[in-house]
């Protein structure tokens, strides 16, 4: 018996020795990189973003998309299906703890459109691999690029959206817009609330001390921004997602969400043209946020880019440009493209610097992309070099903000000119029901009253515009003699039933 106790130690330690062996296994492990390109699997940028690139720029985002169509591990050939005599238990635990067999065809092959339902079924006894059936069914989620990534302004290009400084070959005078000079003019305009006296060089020290004390890009859209910006009664939004808008392109980049823009109050323009226009001109699925907008501002903090802030810009301006380019055309057909800019952008950076673009549309002869749209540089200020610096570059900024707010104010009531009058049409049909007779009512005894002048007063009624004053009639109506009253009460009698000498019977 102690023998026997003391074996049975020995056994399980023996056993554990075994079981810690190496043996040789013909399947690879699963690396650290297959499990990252896994990860990266399920949030990727479409292919087609990549595949209508002209110009690919080499970025980690770029060499991710190569790994994933050249190099992707291939899954590990499961071993042949043996007797139940021969199977290698310490093998197959190693294995099993090594993953198991490959599961590559319910994670990413087939697609998950063409997968066949019995791939994504599985009974009670497979609750093991519930898990990785749920990663399969996250695979087809796609992010869409975004202005972070230099390949994003190689996009809008070959869409038609060009920046400033761009070189379009064979120049034709259409980069910048006929209006740019003037607008320069505008935004040199002084301003009384920036003179020296009302904003002096303490002024101007607070102003640098809040810009150098804003860390964050919030903090310089909350803090610096405003003093920049000022103060002025302009509808506008903040940091506001533009999900109603329809895809500038092919939909394979991220929708805008300027840090800053001004519009207009939904209720100043028309309904009608609200709901006809409203992918184009509505910019938020809140119908109460600002709608046509046409100025925007961009900005970065400490640590932020000032060229992804330009793309920014670039791609609100080009939304703009096309909400300002649809409304005119629904005002009039004849001269869509006048080669004027009434859409402007700003970027502002916490290193003080501000710059003022504008946005304007004109015609491509390209079938796929008809308008173009094309970005120029007004000026740029820095805002942090003196007081003199400072107040130029927040008067053009706030002479910009008004000018946009004209132009705005123009076009709605231009566009609020066009639509039909739709009361009074309804007014005029109600009318025209109420006064006709339907064809299945009794017909009544005949009147004194001649047709004529029914129709008259029925006309009369329904045109108010051309409504008559109470005894406006040139003929009276003709006198009736005897002999006809009496046929015309024989004719009535005779219709409700009495006889020449007979009563009525009730």
């Amino acid at each position: 018996m102690p023998l026997e106790k003391s074996s049975m130690p020995c056994n399980r330690k023996r056993k554990l020795c075994v079981e810690a062996e190496p043996a040789t296994d013909s399947s690879s492990p699963p690396t650290a990189k297959r499990r990252k390109l896994e990860n990266q699997q399920r949030y990727r940028t479409p292919s087609s973003f990549w595949d209508n690139l002209s110009r690919l720029w080499l970025t980690p985002r770029a060499l991710r998309e190569f790994d994933r169509r050249t190099v992707w591990p291939a899954a590990p050939v499961p071993p042949e299906r043996t007797s139940k005599e021969d199977i290698d238990l310490v093998q197959l635990k190693r294995f099993a703890r090594h993953g198991g067999p490959s599961l590559d065809h319910l994670r990413a092959y087939p697609e998950p459109e063409t997968a066949a339902p019995s791939n994504r079924m599985m009974d009670s006894s497979q609750s093991g691999s519930r898990k990785r059936a749920k990663i399969s069914d996250t695979s087809s989620k796609t992010r869409k690029s975004s202005a972070y990534d230099p390949n994003f302004e190689q996009h809008l290009i070959n869409n038609g959206i060009y920046p400033h400084g761009y070189d379009h070959g064979d120049d034709n005078g259409s980069v910048y817009p006929d209006n740019w000079e003037e607008i320069n003019e505008m935004l040199a305009r002084p301003r009384p609330s920036l003179s020296p006296s009302r904003f002096p060089r303490e002024a101007f020290r607070k102003f640098e001390k809040t810009n150098m004390q804003a860390l964050t890009e919030n903090t310089v859209m909350s803090k610096a921004f405003p003093i920049i910006a000022g103060t002025a009664d302009i509808p506008s939004q903040e940091n506001l997602y533009f999900g109603n808008l329809k895809h500038l392109t092919d939909g394979s980049i991220t929708k805008a969400k300027p840090d800053f823009y001004d519009g207009s109050r939904p209720v100043e323009l028309d309904k009608h043209i609200r709901e006809e226009l409203g992918p184009y001109i509505v910019p938020s699925t809140n119908t109460a946020a600002p709608c046509l907008p046409n100025f925007f501002t961009e900005a970065k903090g400490p640590n932020g880019s000032a060229p992804v802030s330009k793309l920014q810009a670039m791609y609100d301006g080009a939304l703009g440009a096309r909400g300002v380019h649809e409304l005119r055309s629904y005002v009039g057909q004849e001269t869509p493209f006048d080669n004027k800019a009434y859409t402007i952008t700003s970027t502002y950076h916490h290193s003080g610097l501000l710059t003022i673009y504008t946005t304007h549309p004109t015609a491509s002869e390209s079938p796929t992309n008809p308008t173009e749209y094309r970005i120029t540089q007004l000026n740029s200020f820095a805002m942090t070099g003196n007081p003199e610096t400072f107040r130029q570059g927040a008067g053009a900024l706030r002479n910009a903000r008004d000018w946009a707010k004209e132009k705005r104010e123009e076009l709605i009531a231009a566009a609020n000119g066009k639509v039909p009058d739709a009361e009074y049409s309804d007014l005029v049909s109600s009318t025209q029901s109420f006064t006709s007779q339907p064809s299945n009512e009794p017909t009544r005894p005949e009147s004194e009253t001649s047709a004529d002048e029914l129709a008259l007063d029925a006309d009369t009624f329904t045109s108010s515009s051309r409504r008559a004053p109470v005894g406006a009639r040139t003929k009276p109506p003709p006198p009736v003699s005897s002999n006809q009253r009496s046929k015309k009460t024989r004719r009535v009698n005779n219709r409700s039933g009495t006889g020449s000498g007979g009563s009525q019977v009730i």
